[in-house]
């Protein structure tokens, strides 16, 4: 074998070996996979993951369904399965802020967000108005493009 070739193929190997040590590394210390790093402060989609708009820029999620039911809104006693449709998630970590910011600010049960979607659901008891909702979702940074509500109960 050619030294030049020996010698590139040991550079090579001692790389990938690093990159593998450093995903062991992040993982065990819960750093997320992708390259936010815990913040889109450090994301290599910072400044366009939020602000790129899916392509067509129609919802197919009426702003409020409340035709299923004559159930008031404001009745604490319903459960309410909330779907947001929510545009500019991009990894597991934007998926993390959006759940995050609904835990900190209602009483949910069931939260499922998902990126590749770009849905968000949950049940809750609480009563939350449209307007809440985008303002919980606007200031992590995202856009609701619709949302959606069925009562359960």
């Amino acid at each position: 074998m050619n030294p030049g070739t020996l010698a590139v193929s040991a550079v090579l190997v001692i790389i990938v070996g690093l990159i593998i040590y450093k995903m062991i590394k992040d993982k065990k210390s819960g750093k997320s996979s992708c390259s936010c790093g815990g913040s889109c402060s450090g994301c290599g989609m910072a400044g366009s993951c939020h602000s790129t708009a899916r392509s067509g820029g129609s919802s197919d999620l009426a702003t409020s369904d409340t035709s299923a039911a004559p159930i008031q809104i404001e009745d604490r006693n319903v459960i309410k399965k909330i779907t947001i449709e929510i545009d500019g998630m991009m990894c597991g970590m934007c998926e993390s802020h959006i759940n995050d910011a609904i835990r900190s600010n209602l009483s949910v049960k069931k939260l499922k967000t998902s990126h590749a979607t770009g849905l968000s659901e949950f049940l809750t008891n609480d009563v939350v108005s449209d307007e809440r909702l985008k303002d919980i979702i606007t200031k992590t940074g995202y856009r609701v493009l619709g949302i959606k509500r069925e009562y359960i109960s």
